[in-house]
């Protein structure tokens, strides 16, 4: 079973995490095929996905901030009920955007790479964990490896680039986690 992190990492490394939410529930819902998620994962479909293991509250490094970005069709009472939902999950930074019904989001990567490259040019964490599937990432990912940051990429294999994963310093595939009910063997992901 692969880690969570490279094990070459530093003990006193900082991380932030940064997830492009709306695609991981969108891709996490394609590959459940008629199946029910496991009991540890939260999932709404189209709109995020998460499981406790994988707040990395057992490691030794310190993880600064969990940041998830998606976007949902609804009033404000929605928005911020979602919200609400991330927080109790354990993502400290939830950004969620209003969707207009019938058409793509909007702000959903433009917002995840700005903090994400901003974080790094002010020396916020000295890893990224980018969880992210689409190539379009790639000249994020670059510029923030060119800041000294390593990137760390999370995602479900059957909808990454594979340019995306050739530039990460690292790749996890979440399925181990999503897809796996056996708590036992998760917890040895620490």
């Amino acid at each position: 079973m692969a880690s969570y992190l490279p094990p070459t990492l530093r003990a006193n490394a900082k991380i932030m995490v940064f997830v492009d939410g709306e695609n991981l529930a969108i891709r996490y819902q394609e590959l459940l095929t008629g199946r029910k998620p496991p009991e540890h994962v939260s999932f709404e479909p189209n709109v995020y996905v998460w499981s406790e293991y994988l707040n990395m509250t057992r490691l030794t490094c310190d993880v600064i901030r969990k940041h998830y970005y998606t976007c949902v069709q609804g009033d404000t009472p929605r928005i911020e009920d979602v919200e609400a939902r991330l927080k109790d999950l354990g993502i400290e930074a939830p950004r969620v955007f209003k969707k207009t019904k019938g058409k793509h989001a909007k702000r959903v990567d433009i917002s995840l790479a700005t903090d994400m490259l901003s974080h790094a040019h002010r020396k916020n964490y000295s890893v990224a964990v980018l969880v992210a599937g689409d190539e379009d990432y790639v000249p994020l990912v670059e510029a923030v490896m060119a800041e000294g940051c390593r990137v760390v990429l999370w995602f479900l294999k059957s909808g990454l680039s594979s340019a995306l994963q050739r530039k990460a310093d690292y790749f996890f595939d979440m399925e181990e986690v999503l897809l796996n009910d056996n708590t036992q063997l998760l917890s040895m992901l620490y």
